[in-house]
């Protein structure tokens, strides 16, 4: 279970903390996620009405802060 600062990100859609600005953002693809896994983040997301998007980039985002 998601706690703390991760449980009250945006919902869905892109989060205010992460907008895009200029051209400096870029595109990443992280594949080969299994697949059992996967299917269980994105009913998670989707029962909790979390953006996938949002969560990666929060803990991207205090993964570098540490």
């Amino acid at each position: 279970m998601i706690t703390g600062k991760l449980a009250g990100m945006a919902k869905r859609g892109y989060s205010r903390e992460f907008r895009p600005h200029g051209d400096t953002g870029k595109r990443y693809l992280l594949d080969q996620i299994p697949a059992g896994l996967w299917t269980a983040v994105q009913a998670k997301a989707k029962k909790e009405g979390v953006s996938i998007r949002a969560l990666i980039l929060k803990l991207l985002k205090e993964w570098t802060e540490r």
